[in-house]
Protein backbone atom coordinates (compact mmCIF):
# COMPACT_ATOMS: atom_id res chain seq x y z
CA UNK A 1 0.00 0.00 0.00
CA UNK A 2 1.45 3.36 -0.97
CA UNK A 3 1.86 6.21 1.50
CA UNK A 4 -0.86 8.84 1.43
CA UNK A 5 -0.57 12.36 2.77
CA UNK A 6 -4.24 13.15 2.14
CA UNK A 7 -6.36 10.08 2.51
CA UNK A 8 -9.16 8.84 4.73
CA UNK A 9 -9.53 10.59 8.08
CA UNK A 10 -7.73 9.39 11.16
CA UNK A 11 -9.57 7.04 13.48
CA UNK A 12 -9.34 7.46 17.28
CA UNK A 13 -7.06 4.42 17.33
CA UNK A 14 -4.69 6.04 14.87
CA UNK A 15 -4.71 9.30 16.85
CA UNK A 16 -3.74 7.49 20.04
CA UNK A 17 -1.01 5.57 18.23
CA UNK A 18 0.34 8.79 16.69
CA UNK A 19 0.31 10.76 19.97
CA UNK A 20 2.04 8.03 21.95
CA UNK A 21 4.85 7.78 19.39
CA UNK A 22 5.14 11.57 19.19
CA UNK A 23 5.40 11.94 22.98
CA UNK A 24 8.01 9.19 23.16
CA UNK A 25 10.24 10.60 20.45
CA UNK A 26 10.05 14.27 21.43
CA UNK A 27 10.83 13.48 25.08
CA UNK A 28 13.70 11.08 24.41
CA UNK A 29 16.45 12.39 26.77
CA UNK A 30 19.23 11.27 24.44
CA UNK A 31 18.13 12.43 20.99
CA UNK A 32 14.87 14.28 21.62
CA UNK A 33 16.52 17.70 21.58
CA UNK A 34 19.24 16.87 19.07
CA UNK A 35 17.15 16.19 16.00
CA UNK A 36 15.90 18.49 13.30
CA UNK A 37 12.20 18.76 12.43
CA UNK A 38 12.86 16.83 9.23
CA UNK A 39 14.63 14.04 11.12
CA UNK A 40 11.83 13.87 13.69
CA UNK A 41 9.08 13.33 11.14
CA UNK A 42 11.17 10.91 9.14
CA UNK A 43 11.54 8.81 12.28
CA UNK A 44 7.85 9.32 13.11
CA UNK A 45 6.84 8.05 9.67
CA UNK A 46 9.06 4.98 9.98
CA UNK A 47 7.92 4.12 13.51
CA UNK A 48 4.24 4.77 12.86
CA UNK A 49 4.03 2.63 9.74
CA UNK A 50 6.16 -0.12 11.26
CA UNK A 51 3.96 -0.49 14.35
CA UNK A 52 0.54 0.43 12.94
CA UNK A 53 -2.31 -2.02 12.61
CA UNK A 54 -2.09 -3.60 9.17
CA UNK A 55 -5.69 -2.62 8.45
CA UNK A 56 -4.84 1.07 8.76
CA UNK A 57 -3.82 3.33 5.92
CA UNK A 58 -0.06 3.84 5.59
CA UNK A 59 0.72 7.49 6.34
CA UNK A 60 3.45 9.82 5.11
CA UNK A 61 5.51 11.99 7.42
CA UNK A 62 3.72 15.06 6.05
CA UNK A 63 0.29 13.59 6.84
CA UNK A 64 1.35 12.69 10.38
CA UNK A 65 2.79 16.17 10.93
CA UNK A 66 -0.42 17.87 9.77
CA UNK A 67 -2.54 15.67 12.02
CA UNK A 68 -0.32 16.35 15.01
CA UNK A 69 -0.45 20.11 14.36
CA UNK A 70 -4.26 19.94 14.33
CA UNK A 71 -4.28 18.12 17.67
CA UNK A 72 -1.73 20.53 19.13
CA UNK A 73 -3.73 23.58 18.09
CA UNK A 74 -7.02 22.49 19.64
CA UNK A 75 -5.35 21.10 22.81
CA UNK A 76 -3.61 24.46 23.33
CA UNK A 77 -6.94 26.22 22.86
CA UNK A 78 -8.67 24.00 25.42
CA UNK A 79 -5.81 24.49 27.88
CA UNK A 80 -6.23 28.24 27.45
CA UNK A 81 -9.94 27.95 28.20
CA UNK A 82 -9.18 25.93 31.32
CA UNK A 83 -6.79 28.62 32.53
CA UNK A 84 -9.40 31.31 31.96
CA UNK A 85 -11.97 29.36 33.98
CA UNK A 86 -9.45 28.83 36.78
CA UNK A 87 -8.69 32.56 36.84
CA UNK A 88 -12.35 33.14 37.74
CA UNK A 89 -11.72 31.10 40.91
CA UNK A 90 -15.13 29.37 40.82
CA UNK A 91 -16.01 28.50 44.39
CA UNK A 92 -16.42 24.81 45.09
CA UNK A 93 -15.84 23.86 41.44
CA UNK A 94 -14.35 20.41 40.86
CA UNK A 95 -11.86 19.60 38.13
CA UNK A 96 -14.67 18.12 36.07
CA UNK A 97 -16.76 21.29 36.52
CA UNK A 98 -13.82 23.37 35.27
CA UNK A 99 -13.37 21.04 32.28
CA UNK A 100 -17.06 21.23 31.37
CA UNK A 101 -17.03 25.06 31.53
CA UNK A 102 -13.85 25.13 29.42
CA UNK A 103 -15.51 22.93 26.79
CA UNK A 104 -18.50 25.27 26.65
CA UNK A 105 -16.13 28.22 26.30
CA UNK A 106 -14.41 26.44 23.42
CA UNK A 107 -17.78 26.08 21.63
CA UNK A 108 -18.14 29.88 21.67
CA UNK A 109 -15.09 30.17 19.41
CA UNK A 110 -16.25 30.22 15.74
CA UNK A 111 -13.30 28.03 14.78
CA UNK A 112 -14.42 25.26 17.17
CA UNK A 113 -18.19 25.15 16.78
CA UNK A 114 -18.13 21.35 16.94
CA UNK A 115 -16.34 21.41 20.29
CA UNK A 116 -13.32 19.39 21.41
CA UNK A 117 -13.01 16.20 19.34
CA UNK A 118 -9.89 14.69 20.90
CA UNK A 119 -11.08 13.34 24.23
CA UNK A 120 -9.44 10.04 23.28
CA UNK A 121 -5.93 11.58 23.37
CA UNK A 122 -6.45 14.28 26.01
CA UNK A 123 -4.97 12.11 28.79
CA UNK A 124 -1.82 11.65 26.68
CA UNK A 125 -1.08 15.24 25.65
CA UNK A 126 -2.81 17.45 28.23
CA UNK A 127 0.30 17.97 30.39
CA UNK A 128 2.83 18.15 27.55
CA UNK A 129 4.59 21.52 27.89
CA UNK A 130 4.46 22.25 24.18
CA UNK A 131 0.66 21.91 24.18
CA UNK A 132 0.08 24.33 27.07
CA UNK A 133 -0.73 28.00 26.74
CA UNK A 134 1.63 30.53 28.31
CA UNK A 135 -1.03 32.40 30.29
CA UNK A 136 -0.50 32.31 34.05
CA UNK A 137 -3.51 31.82 36.28
CA UNK A 138 -4.16 34.00 39.33
CA UNK A 139 -3.08 31.10 41.52
CA UNK A 140 0.25 30.90 39.69
CA UNK A 141 0.82 34.65 40.00
CA UNK A 142 0.29 34.47 43.77
CA UNK A 143 2.69 31.58 44.09
CA UNK A 144 5.28 33.28 41.87
CA UNK A 145 5.40 36.26 44.22
CA UNK A 146 6.12 33.88 47.07
CA UNK A 147 8.55 31.59 45.26
CA UNK A 148 10.50 33.50 42.63
CA UNK A 149 12.27 30.46 41.28
CA UNK A 150 9.39 28.02 41.07
CA UNK A 151 8.66 27.12 37.47
CA UNK A 152 5.25 27.81 36.00
CA UNK A 153 5.02 24.21 34.93
CA UNK A 154 5.33 22.79 38.43
CA UNK A 155 2.83 25.33 39.78
CA UNK A 156 0.22 25.03 37.02
CA UNK A 157 -2.88 23.38 38.50
CA UNK A 158 -4.20 20.87 36.00
CA UNK A 159 -7.38 18.83 36.22
CA UNK A 160 -6.61 15.39 37.54
CA UNK A 161 -9.70 13.70 36.19
CA UNK A 162 -9.93 12.91 32.52
CA UNK A 163 -12.56 14.51 30.36
CA UNK A 164 -15.47 12.29 29.30
CA UNK A 165 -14.70 10.26 26.26
CA UNK A 166 -16.26 11.16 22.97
CA UNK A 167 -19.56 9.40 22.12
CA UNK A 168 -19.00 5.84 20.99
CA UNK A 169 -15.53 5.55 22.56
CA UNK A 170 -16.49 3.99 25.91
CA UNK A 171 -15.07 0.65 24.79
CA UNK A 172 -12.02 2.23 23.13
CA UNK A 173 -8.91 0.13 23.76
CA UNK A 174 -5.46 1.64 24.22
CA UNK A 175 -3.55 -1.65 24.03
CA UNK A 176 -1.98 -1.17 20.63
CA UNK A 177 1.17 -3.22 21.45
CA UNK A 178 3.39 -0.70 19.67
CA UNK A 179 6.16 -0.90 22.23
CA UNK A 180 5.64 2.67 23.47
CA UNK A 181 5.95 2.45 27.27
CA UNK A 182 5.84 4.81 30.23
CA UNK A 183 3.71 7.82 30.96
CA UNK A 184 3.72 10.24 27.99
CA UNK A 185 3.42 13.28 30.26
CA UNK A 186 6.59 12.55 32.25
CA UNK A 187 9.36 15.07 31.78
CA UNK A 188 12.69 13.70 30.50
CA UNK A 189 15.49 13.51 33.03
CA UNK A 190 17.82 15.49 30.78
CA UNK A 191 20.43 14.47 28.25
CA UNK A 192 23.46 14.76 30.52
CA UNK A 193 21.79 12.92 33.39
CA UNK A 194 20.58 10.20 31.05
CA UNK A 195 24.08 9.71 29.65
CA UNK A 196 25.56 9.68 33.15
CA UNK A 197 22.96 7.15 34.31
CA UNK A 198 23.68 4.95 31.29
CA UNK A 199 27.42 5.15 31.99
CA UNK A 200 26.88 4.18 35.63
CA UNK A 201 24.59 1.31 34.64
CA UNK A 202 27.21 0.06 32.17
CA UNK A 203 29.93 0.23 34.83
CA UNK A 204 27.77 -1.70 37.32
CA UNK A 205 26.98 -4.33 34.68
CA UNK A 206 30.68 -4.61 33.79
CA UNK A 207 31.65 -4.98 37.48
CA UNK A 208 29.05 -7.69 38.00
CA UNK A 209 30.29 -9.51 34.92
CA UNK A 210 33.91 -9.40 36.16
CA UNK A 211 32.82 -10.58 39.61
CA UNK A 212 30.94 -13.48 38.05
CA UNK A 213 34.01 -14.46 35.99
CA UNK A 214 36.25 -14.23 39.07
CA UNK A 215 33.86 -16.42 41.06
CA UNK A 216 33.84 -18.99 38.26
CA UNK A 217 37.66 -19.06 38.24
CA UNK A 218 37.80 -19.46 42.03
CA UNK A 219 35.31 -22.34 41.93
CA UNK A 220 37.27 -23.98 39.12
CA UNK A 221 40.51 -23.57 41.08
CA UNK A 222 38.93 -25.04 44.24
CA UNK A 223 37.59 -28.00 42.30
CA UNK A 224 41.02 -28.61 40.76
CA UNK A 225 42.65 -28.27 44.19
CA UNK A 226 40.24 -30.80 45.66
CA UNK A 227 40.97 -33.22 42.80
CA UNK A 228 44.73 -32.78 43.29
CA UNK A 229 44.37 -33.27 47.05
CA UNK A 230 42.38 -36.47 46.54
CA UNK A 231 44.97 -37.77 44.10
CA UNK A 232 47.74 -36.95 46.58
CA UNK A 233 45.90 -38.79 49.36
CA UNK A 234 45.44 -41.86 47.17
CA UNK A 235 49.11 -41.82 46.18
CA UNK A 236 50.16 -41.46 49.81
CA UNK A 237 47.87 -44.30 50.79
CA UNK A 238 49.32 -46.58 48.11
CA UNK A 239 52.86 -45.61 49.08
CA UNK A 240 52.13 -46.32 52.74
CA UNK A 241 50.70 -49.72 51.85
CA UNK A 242 53.79 -50.47 49.76
CA UNK A 243 56.13 -49.44 52.58
CA UNK A 244 54.14 -51.57 55.02
CA UNK A 245 54.45 -54.54 52.67
CA UNK A 246 58.20 -54.05 52.39
CA UNK A 247 58.52 -53.89 56.16
CA UNK A 248 56.43 -57.03 56.61
CA UNK A 249 58.49 -58.86 53.98
CA UNK A 250 61.65 -57.87 55.84
CA UNK A 251 60.22 -59.33 59.07
CA UNK A 252 59.21 -62.55 57.31
CA UNK A 253 62.71 -62.95 55.87
CA UNK A 254 64.36 -62.87 59.32
CA UNK A 255 65.97 -66.21 60.26
CA UNK A 256 64.89 -66.97 63.81
CA UNK A 257 67.79 -69.45 64.30
CA UNK A 258 70.24 -66.65 63.71
CA UNK A 259 68.85 -64.63 66.62
CA UNK A 260 70.57 -65.50 69.89
CA UNK A 261 68.54 -63.31 72.20
CA UNK A 262 65.41 -65.31 73.15
CA UNK A 263 63.34 -62.20 73.83
CA UNK A 264 64.05 -60.68 70.41
CA UNK A 265 63.49 -64.06 68.73
CA UNK A 266 60.10 -64.42 70.44
CA UNK A 267 59.11 -60.89 69.42
CA UNK A 268 60.11 -61.48 65.79
CA UNK A 269 58.36 -64.82 65.75
CA UNK A 270 55.11 -63.20 67.04
CA UNK A 271 55.32 -60.54 64.34
CA UNK A 272 55.84 -63.19 61.66
CA UNK A 273 52.83 -65.15 62.87
CA UNK A 274 50.67 -62.04 62.86
CA UNK A 275 51.73 -61.12 59.31
CA UNK A 276 51.16 -64.64 58.01
CA UNK A 277 47.76 -64.84 59.62
CA UNK A 278 46.84 -61.51 58.08
CA UNK A 279 47.96 -62.73 54.66
CA UNK A 280 46.17 -66.06 55.18
CA UNK A 281 49.18 -68.40 54.76
CA UNK A 282 48.16 -70.69 57.62
CA UNK A 283 45.82 -70.78 60.56
CA UNK A 284 48.01 -72.47 63.19
CA UNK A 285 51.27 -70.90 64.42
CA UNK A 286 54.48 -72.83 63.62
CA UNK A 287 56.35 -74.72 66.38
CA UNK A 288 58.32 -72.52 68.72
CA UNK A 289 62.00 -72.15 67.82
CA UNK A 290 61.64 -73.51 64.27
CA UNK A 291 63.33 -71.89 61.34
CA UNK A 292 60.31 -70.12 59.84
CA UNK A 293 62.23 -69.06 56.75
CA UNK A 294 63.11 -72.68 55.89
CA UNK A 295 59.60 -73.87 56.85
CA UNK A 296 57.95 -71.45 54.41
CA UNK A 297 60.48 -71.17 51.59
CA UNK A 298 62.47 -74.41 51.98
CA UNK A 299 60.89 -76.19 49.03
CA UNK A 300 62.00 -73.40 46.74
CA UNK A 301 65.63 -74.58 46.95
CA UNK A 302 64.70 -78.27 46.39
CA UNK A 303 65.26 -79.70 49.90
CA UNK A 304 61.95 -81.57 49.83
CA UNK A 305 59.32 -83.26 47.69
CA UNK A 306 62.03 -85.04 45.63
CA UNK A 307 62.86 -81.85 43.86
CA UNK A 308 66.49 -81.33 42.72
CA UNK A 309 68.56 -78.73 44.48
CA UNK A 310 68.51 -75.35 42.84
Amino acid sequence: MSKQSRSSGYSPYEDVHLCEIYMKMTQDPIIGTNQSLEQLWARMEEKYNLTRDKTWVERSGRSLQCRMQTIEKVVKKLNRCIRQVENLNPSGASDQDIMNRANRMLLDDPNYKKGFKFDHVWHIVRNFEKFKDNVMTSRQITRKHTFDHVSSESENPTPESQAPESPGLSQFSLNLDDGIGGSPSERPIGQKKAKLKKKMDDEVASSLSRLKDDNSKIIEMLEKTNADRQMFIEMQSKNLAFQQMKYEDKILMRDLNSITDPNIRACIQAQQQEILQKRGHFQQPPPSGSNMFNDIFGNIVGSGDNMPDY
